[in-house]
C-alpha cells in the first residue's frame, strides 16, 4: 500500500499549503491511486480549537466530473500501529468544484503567477464546513467494512479523509477528541455514476457489524 503523509498540524500560516484543513480543487495532490487500488493514509489528531486536518488529496487516476468513486474502509488503527475495529473517520469527501464554492459565497478566480496558495487560502472552504455535510460521527460512523459512494466534481476526484476517532467499545457516539492514526481504503471508479445510478450526493453505507 502507498503511504500518504498529511501536512503537519502547524499554525495555518506556517503550513506549506494553506491547510490541508481546507476543501478546494486546486490544493495539490499528495498521491494517486488507480481504480481497485488500496492506500494507507496516516492522519494527525485535531488540534484543540482548530479545524480538522485532512489527509490527501488523493487523485483517483482517470476520474472525471460525473463519475462516482466507491470507497471501502478496509481497516483503521492508532498511531502505534494497533488496529482499532471501532475506529472511524469524522470527515471524508472529494474536492468541491467552482459551483460549490460559489454556493458557499466564494467567487473563484484564475490562478495568478506566484499567488496560487494565497488564492486557495482565500477561496477554500474550511474542512468542517463542507466535510460535516459529507460524513461525520453524528451522521454515521464508518468503521472497517463500511462503504462510501462519492460523486466526483473535479478531475482526479481529489479524495481526502481525516479527523479519526477511536470510541470506547459500546460507546453510542464519538464525543471524545480525535486521535492520530491510520486508515486503509480501497477505491473503485464508476464511470458516469452520477447519471447511470443517480448518485447525486454522498451515500454512506456503514458496516453491518
Amino acid at each position: 500500500m502507498a503511504l500518504v503523509l498529511p501536512l503537519a498540524p502547524l499554525e495555518p500560516a506556517a503550513r506549506g499549503v494553506p491547510g490541508h484543513d481546507r476543501w478546494h480543487p486546486d490544493i495539490p495532490a499528495a498521491a494517486e491511486v488507480i481504480t481497485g487500488g488500496s492506500v494507507r493514509m496516516d492522519c494527525p489528531a485535531r488540534v484543540p480549537g482548530a479545524e480538522p486536518v485532512l489527509c490527501g488529496p488523493l487523485v483517483v487516476v482517470g476520474a472525471e466530473p460525473g463519475d462516482v468513486i466507491v470507497v471501502d474502509v478496509l481497516g483503521m488503527g492508532r498511531a502505534d500501529g494497533r488496529s482499532a475495529r471501532g475506529g472511524h473517520p469524522g470527515l471524508v469527501g472529494c474536492a468541491p468544484d467552482a459551483d460549490t464554492l460559489r454556493r458557499a459565497g466564494v467567487v473563484p478566480g484564475g490562478p495568478a503567477e506566484g499567488a496560487l496558495l494565497g488564492r486557495v487560502a482565500a477561496e477554500a472552504l474550511r474542512s468542517e464546513s463542507l466535510g460535516r455535510r459529507i460524513a461525520s460521527c453524528g451522521i454515521a460512523p464508518l468503521p472497517a467494512g463500511s462503504r462510501i459512494l462519492l460523486p466526483v466534481h473535479v478531475r482526479g476526484a481529489k479524495l481526502s479523509v481525516g479527523d479519526l476517532h477511536f470510541p470506547e467499545p459500546g460507546a453510542p457516539d464519538c464525543r471524545r477528541a480525535s486521535a492520530p492514526g491510520w486508515i486503509d481504503l480501497r477505491v473503485h471508479l464508476t464511470r458516469q455514476g452520477v447519471t447511470r445510478f443517480r448518485v447525486t450526493g454522498p451515500m454512506l453505507m456503514p458496516s453491518p457489524d
